[in-house]
């Protein structure tokens, strides 16, 4: 098995205390759902400015109740942030001119950077955190993460066909690839539609452990989707060999990002990436295709059927530990250097 590594992640307090004293700015979106304002508020005690994004669904499933929520929410971190900020109304399809210029304005006023992705949707975090990654004014870039609780029963809905997400896709249009990782989460709708021309020769779910109720019965409903869908891909009844399981905490995306290093043997496998389920397993996803790049790997594209329709209530209430709010830090780069690296 590759060498494991320790890459600082915890508590995002305790994370940011282990730099020197810093100026640190913040990138985070603000949504309809409470706990992206408790993120916001928690966060803004740590940096001197920033950027709050709210992004509209273009097909919400009731317009009033979705606008509604998402100006409280805005009204509600306009009436109690605690450092400057600068807020923006932007579109869940924006393009990519537009997220590069939410970047930029954060790069500009400093070079230690938070990026929040806890409401952030894929389609926005995955480019935004390439475009801070690979820019060398960006010295300190540190993932926080809000975990969420009372999630509805239907989250999302409305999806797009699966399609690589933006700044992620397949270059050298490979028809085959060694494996695929797949992030085992409450739905799989498009998802499968990888394994028809495309379909890897094995198979990886990445399942969050312990997902906690009803996360748990949900994930198996992924899993036993997938586990039908290849049964009969091929007109047989034989089941997809291949398939295999990687139990995985569901916040720690340094071992995420180990446990795909190994099977990959440090990436020299062809893979692709579908980032279904818990945001931290996703960062190690696009850290992964990302340090593939760095290192002239086989390319690992990312795969995603984009919701267009977000639940209002997506989760009832921020996660919290002995009364204080649990926000996960993820130390990503140090000084200027990459610390997921292959």
């Amino acid at each position: 098995m590759a060498e494991l590594q320790y890459r600082p992640w915890g508590d995002f307090g305790w994370l940011l205390n282990g730099f020197e004293k810093k100026s640190w700015v913040a990138l985070s979106c603000v949504a309809t759902e409470k706990r992206s304002v408790s993120s916001i508020i928690e966060l803004s005690k740590y940096v001197d400015w920033m950027s709050v994004i709210s992004i509209d669904d273009p097909d919400p499933m009731d317009e009033a109740t979705h606008q509604q929520a998402l100006e409280k929410s805005r009204n509600a971190v306009v009436a109690a942030v605690s450092c400057k900020a600068t807020f923006h109304q932007d579109e869940l399809k924006s393009s990519l001119d537009t997220i590069r210029e939410r970047v930029e304005e954060c790069v500009l006023r400093s070079p230690n950077v938070v990026l929040d992705v806890t409401c952030f949707p894929k389609r926005w975090f995955f480019p935004i955190l390439r475009f801070l990654y690979q820019d060398s004014r960006v010295r300190n870039l540190v993932i926080a993460y809000t975990a969420g609780e009372g999630y509805a029963e239907q989250i999302s809905e409305n999806y797009e066909l699966l399609r690589p997400i933006q700044t992620f896709a397949s270059i050298d249009a490979r028809a085959d690839h060694d494996v695929a990782f797949i992030g085992v989460g409450f739905h799989s709708i498009s998802m499968l539609t990888m394994f028809g021309d495309d379909r890897p020769k094995a198979l990886r779910l990445l399942f969050p452990f312990p997902p906690g109720p009803p996360g748990l019965k949900r994930n198996w409903r992924f899993v036993e989707h997938i586990e039908r869908t290849m049964k009969f891909a091929d007109g047989t009844v034989e089941p997809f060999k291949p398939l295999d399981y990687l139990q995985l905490s569901a916040t720690d995306a340094s071992q995420a990002f180990d446990a795909m290093r190994a099977v990959s043997k440090n990436g020299q496998k062809t893979s692709l990436m579908a980032p279904y389920g818990p945001k931290p397993i996703s960062l190690a996803m696009c850290l992964f295709s990302l340090a593939a790049e760095a290192r002239d790997l086989p390319e690992v594209p990312v795969y995603y059927a984009q919701p267009q329709r977000y639940a209002t209530n997506y989760t009832e209430r921020a996660v919290e530990r002995h009364g204080k709010l649990q926000i996960l830090g993820y130390s990503v780069k140090y000084e200027g250097r990459q610390i997921y690296q292959l």
